[in-house]
């Protein structure tokens, strides 16, 4: 049990700093993935066409809290906003 506990440490850890990191870089809003496919900066409330900007993923992981693997994606729009996008599937 306590070999768990400190990989589940250790991998929600690591999404966590990348998020951190990815945030002290400038990628400084938050994208929501919205059912029909666009994507929603929680800062601006504007929304995107997910096909209108760039994202690469950055990092991937399991996260124990909702028992899923989740990826790090970075986003950047044509207006210059840049954000961080976490989903349960990689996007290129």
């Amino acid at each position: 049990m306590k070999n768990r506990t400190a990989i589940t440490t250790t991998l929600n850890k690591s999404i966590t700093r990348k998020v951190i990191e990815l945030q002290e870089l400038g990628y400084d809003c938050d994208f929501l993935l919205l059912a029909n496919g666009n994507l929603l900066c929680i800062q601006t409330n504007r929304k995107y066409p997910i096909k209108s900007v760039s994202i690469e993923t950055m990092e991937h992981g399991y996260d124990f809290f909702s028992q899923t693997y989740k990826h790090v994606h970075t986003i950047v729009t044509g207006n210059g906003e840049s954000g961080v996008l976490l989903t349960e599937r990689a996007y290129n």
